[in-house]
């Protein structure tokens, strides 16, 4: 372990791609600095791991460059270390000239109308993280305490890339997730392999759609679904629009297309109401003819944004925690938008901003840093070392047609990367 130099002493707070971002144009500048990236998960990476979808393994590449960043001596990784928890934010900030807060936005932002609390409504973070294999991705139960299904006909309201992602990840045959880290149990337990009906359900036109380009033509082009649109008016011209035409347009046969996917725009939930043995009711108006829908789903699945939710948590960074040597950066200071290339922007701008009040004295290096929490430390926190065990491990257990198996459930993890269990 380093002891400080004439650099700052800096904590991270997240190892998602914010915190890496920041972690690696810092150590550029002062190469001998001591950082230390705090995760309250056994495992780094955060968003990139666990939040960009299972098929997009090019965008999970970044983290190569993040492996080499975790590999430097002036850089500490301590994983399933919860900062408000195992360690308070106020004892952070006595131990390090610099704090970084990294912690992004984590739960589903829930849609403000009427709706029943028995209604099968799942919000699509939850669920990509599931998809995913987060440990921590809470799936509605049933009443037998199954992970509840899917069902057949589901819905999905939101228009942007998360809503894009949940389509594509439900919709994609086994062969078509080849190469992927998808938690194939978690896709058994809601039986996306059963779904035949999506709707998506966006208040927007397609012309102001909220989803990339790049990401809707690669959901059309799925083989094995047939799209059709409604709510698409005549002087929507943009790309999607005329994407989803050709699309709606393509003669696909019934022994093909196993999934339909219908698109509504222009369309409006007010309210979701429960129906025993059917699921839900959504009740819907179009702002193209003022005329109100009813729909029944098997499950709808809202995509509308992230948030910290209304009720305080613990190892969550209040508005009330700041000061001179406090920086936050990514979502949990911009918000719930932007790709993890905007989020590099985001951490190069706080990265120069931190600089720039080292240099001007607003901050100074005189704190000891890791040396001062290391007796806070859990007695089972996971170095770098011990991420590369599970990292083994997931590799070495994924089938011939994943790229890893992701571990799941947290005790499981810090056996392996605890060595109390046999990673051969």
């Amino acid at each position: 372990m380093l002891m400080p130099t004439q650099f700052p002493t800096i904590a991270i707070v997240g190892s998602g791609p914010s915190g890496c971002y920041v972690t690696q144009f810092l150590n550029k500048k002062w190469p001998k600095s001591q950082i230390t990236i705090f995760e309250a998960l056994p495992v780094p990476y955060g968003l990139v791991r666990y939040g960009v979808a299972a098929d997009h393994q090019g965008s999970k590449a970044v983290t190569q460059q993040f492996e080499r960043l975790l590999e430097k001596e002036t850089v500490e990784f301590r994983g399933n270390v919860a900062i408000g928890r195992d360690i308070s934010f106020a004892k952070l900030t006595e131990s390090y000239d610099v704090v970084v807060l990294a912690t992004g936005l984590n739960y589903d932002a829930m849609l403000n109308i009427p709706m029943a609390s028995a209604a099968p409504v799942l919000g699509a973070g939850t669920l990509l993280k599931a998809l995913n294999g987060h440990p921590e991705a809470n799936l509605p139960v049933d009443a037998t305490g199954e992970t509840r299904r899917l069902g057949k006909r589901i819905a999905v309201i939101g228009g942007g890339n998360v809503a894009i992602d949940t389509l594509r990840m439900i919709a994609k045959t086994d062969d078509a997730l080849a190469g992927s880290d998808i938690c194939d149990g978690t896709r058994t337990k809601l039986g996306t392999a059963s779904v035949r009906d999506i709707t998506l359900i966006s208040r927007s036109s397609a012309d102001e759609a909220k989803c990339d380009d790049s990401m809707m033509a690669e959901l059309v082009a799925l083989p094995n679904v047939k799209i059709s649109v409604e709510g698409l008016r005549e002087t929507d011209v943009g790309t999607i629009a005329q994407m989803l035409r050709e699309a709606q347009a393509a003669d696909k046969g019934e022994t093909e297309a196993q999934v339909s996917l219908t698109f509504i725009f222009n369309e409006v939930p007010q309210s979701i109401s429960y129906v025993e043995g059917f699921g839900a009711e959504l009740i819907s108006s179009s702002k193209n003819t003022d005329s109100e829908s009813s729909r029944i789903f098997d499950s709808i699945i809202t995509a509308i944004g992230f948030t910290n939710g209304a009720e305080p948590n613990q190892i969550i960074p209040q508005d009330s925690f700041e000061g001179d040597s406090i920086y936050r950066v990514g979502w949990l200071r911009r918000g719930a938008t932007g790709t993890v290339a905007e989020n590099r922007k985001d951490a190069k701008a706080v990265t120069e901003r931190i600089i720039e009040d080292f240099e001007n004295e607003k901050i100074k290096a005189v704190k000891p840093g890791l040396a001062s929490v290391a007796r806070d430390l859990p007695i089972n926190h996971v170095t770098y070392e011990g991420w590369k065990r599970i990292d083994h491990y997931e590799q070495a257990s994924a089938n011939a047609s994943r790229c890893r198996k992701k571990v799941s459930d947290l005790l499981m993890m810090l056996k392996i990367a605890l060595r109390q269990h046999d990673i051969t």
